[in-house]
């Protein structure tokens, strides 16, 4: 999924409950389309070995950023994160 900052598609969501994941299998990839490069990372379930990228699955998701998007996310976290 290409990550959109639009009003109509990112909104903050409030739940009266919380709690920490545990920590998932990541990988990350760039490439150029159209001239512009992308950011991919892909997302696994906690059973896949990473270590074995010959032979990983399609990624349970995929956040995509090109230059716009990830400078968006990055004002995102310093504003919520305190940064």
């Amino acid at each position: 999924m290409k990550i959109s900052f639009d009003k109509k598609y990112f909104r903050k969501y409030e739940r009266e409950t919380h709690s920490i994941h545990e920590p998932v299998p990541v990988t990350y990839q760039t490439f150029i389309v159209d001239g512009k490069k992308i950011l991919q990372i892909d997302g696994y379930n906690s059973k896949v070995n990473i270590q074995d990228i010959g032979t990983l699955k399609q990624s349970d998701y995929k956040m995509q950023f090109d230059k716009e998007t990830a400078a968006e996310f990055i004002k995102l976290i310093r504003n919520e994160l305190g940064i």
